[in-house]
C-alpha cells in the first residue's frame, strides 16, 4: 500500500512540473487599438516633471512648469497595436510626439486612467497617464 502511494505522490510531483512550463490559459490578448477613441478629446498628464497635454484633432497643447503653453498643429496620427501615436512640430521646430497605449496607469493620489502615456518635447522624455478629457479621474470621485 504504502509503495503505491509513493508511486501516486511521484506521478502527481512530475505531472505538476510539466505542467509549470505550460498553461493551457492563452495570456490576455492586448485590446485593439479601437479600444482607444482618437476622434474624442484625450488629456495626458504626468508628474517629475509635472506636464499636462491635451490632444485634439486639430493639434497638441503641451504646458509644464517652465513652459505656459506650446502649441503643435495638424499632428500625425499613428495607429499602433493597442495604442496610437500623434508627431506634429512646435513652434521653436522640436518635436513633440505621444505615444498612448490602452493599459491602466496609476497616477496622482492613486488615481486611475485608462491609458498610459510616453511623451517626448525635442530630446525630454517623460511618461504618464491619459483619460478622455470628459472622464479624467478626479479626487474622491
Amino acid at each position: 500500500m504504502r509503495a503505491s502511494r509513493i508511486t501516486l505522490l511521484a506521478a502527481l510531483g512530475a505531472l505538476a512540473l510539466a505542467a509549470c512550463g505550460r498553461s493551457n490559459e492563452q495570456p490576455a490578448a492586448p485590446p485593439p487599438a479601437a479600444a482607444l477613441d482618437v476622434k474624442r478629446p484625450l488629456n495626458a498628464l504626468g508628474t517629475e516633471p509635472f506636464w499636462s497635454l491635451k490632444i485634439r484633432p486639430e493639434g497638441l497643447s503641451y504646458s509644464d512648469v517652465e513652459i505656459p503653453m506650446i502649441e503643435a498643429p495638424d499632428p500625425v496620427f499613428e495607429p499602433e497595436g493597442a495604442g496610437a501615436s500623434w508627431t506634429a512640430a512646435v513652434q521653436d521646430g522640436r518635436r513633440l510626439a505621444v505615444h498612448l497605449e490602452a493599459k491602466v496607469c496609476s497616477g496622482l493620489a492613486g488615481l486611475s486612467y485608462p491609458f498610459t502615456a510616453q511623451l517626448t518635447l525635442g530630446t525630454k522624455a517623460m511618461t504618464g497617464c491619459a483619460a478622455y478629457a470628459d472622464e479624467m479621474p478626479k479626487p474622491g470621485g
